[in-house]
């Protein structure tokens, strides 16, 4: 519930600041703006200047989530697309970050996630498919997580 109307530049200072503590997209600075009270006027205002002024660049955002959701939360690309997607950010943007994605690094955090829970494929015979939709709900292909897994039988 809003309680309080903001104007213009009490809006745009808002998210002017909100902008500055971390890399945000124009669908969480725009939904940000709604809980604050602005219309959809103002909304669209603000973010043309957050975009000019460089606080707001999608290309940045992109590249940073996916670097982030890779290294931190080992993520494949397909979760990646799928959450960058529902962001609303452009395809062409999508698959800029994602071919910009560090192909060692990548394979490198297939393999971290695999070796940890590999140990219990000895123990168990349906521990190989349980690994396998582990790692299809991580945002890794199939394919990419055969390949892996193929190293570890060898």
């Amino acid at each position: 519930m809003v309680n309080h109307e903001w104007s213009l530049d009490e809006l745009r200072h808002k998210a002017e600041a909100y902008c500055a503590t971390a890399e945000h997209c124009c669908s969480e600075v725009h939904n940000k703006l709604q809980l604050w009270g602005a219309n959809e006027e103002y909304a669209t205002i603000i973010l043309q200047r957050l975009q000019a002024d460089g606080y707001i660049n999608e290309a940045r955002y992109c590249h940073a989530f996916a670097h982030d959701k890779v290294a931190y939360q080992g993520w494949g690309r397909v979760k990646i697309k799928a959450a960058l997607y529902a962001k609303k950010i452009p395809n062409l943007l999508i698959e800029n970050a994602l071919n910009e994605i560090n192909e060692e690094e990548y394979h490198a955090v297939l393999y971290r996630v695999l070796s940890t829970k590999h140990r219990a494929l000895k123990r168990d015979a349906m521990a190989r498919e349980k690994l396998i939709r582990f790692c299809l709900q991580r945002g890794f292909t199939y394919d990419e997580i055969e390949s892996t897994l193929r190293k570890f039988t060898n």
